[in-house]
């Protein structure tokens, strides 16, 4: 789980439709560039004039928001996530980054709400149902939590992440061949992960088991 951090941004300013939308969006596109190069106080003023010059650009909130939830600034992420949806209307993209600030404030019922709008959206992408089996298993809904992360493997066979989350539930859950199989995916599509798995206490119960096959 995590921000998308893809931005909106037109290349082409010229195509802006008055010269203090051009100004906005020249920017809108230093700020990108700034973002680009890790200088995200320089790049939120940046964005901040361009959303002066053009409030009602859902796109520009939409990116500044994006800025702030990567620097932790998360009232400050909702705040703009918020607006850009207000103007926008539902938008799959800002939905799933403001489901994701609020499961990092742990406010798993409001995540689980932008990420089934999200899936209701856009049902073919498989990060908003990575997402939301986060949310449910950090709720204590661990049949939830199974369901989409296997939704999200349907979509995406070769989804690391999702793999490592479902592995983690089915340990916890005492399956263990379950947890030893998509352990040794998640860790096959990227090898990082058998470190994780040694770090965290959840595949514990499992190591002693016949059925969990995977060295860690």
């Amino acid at each position: 789980m995590g921000i998308i951090v893809s931005m909106n941004g037109d290349t082409q300013p010229e195509k802006a439709q008055n010269a203090t939308e051009a100004e906005a969006n020249r920017y809108n596109i230093l700020a990108i560039t700034q973002a680009t190069q890790g200088m995200s106080q320089q790049a939120i003023v940046s964005f901040t004039h361009a959303i002066e010059l053009e409030p009602d650009n859902p796109g520009y909130l939409y990116n500044r928001g994006i800025i702030y939830a990567s620097d932790g600034a998360f009232p400050l992420a909702l705040e703009d996530f918020s607006k850009a949806l207000a103007i926008r209307g539902d938008d799959a993209d800002i939905l799933n980054n403001r489901g994701s600030v609020y499961m990092m404030i742990g406010d798993w019922d409001a995540a689980i709400a932008d990420f089934t709008r999200c899936i209701e959206l856009n049902p073919n992408q498989p990060e908003p149902y990575n997402n939301r089996g986060v949310a449910h298993a950090q709720a204590g809904n661990y049949v939830a939590a199974v369901m989409d992360f296997g939704r999200a493997i349907d979509i995406k066979p070769q989804y690391a992440e999702a793999h490592f989350n479902l592995a983690r539930i089915n340990a916890r859950t005492g399956q263990c061949d379950l947890a030893s199989a998509h352990l040794k995916e998640a860790i096959a599509l990227q090898p990082t992960y058998k470190q994780m798995a040694r770090a965290l206490g959840d595949f514990d119960d499992c190591r002693s088991q016949p059925g969990f096959t995977v060295q860690i």
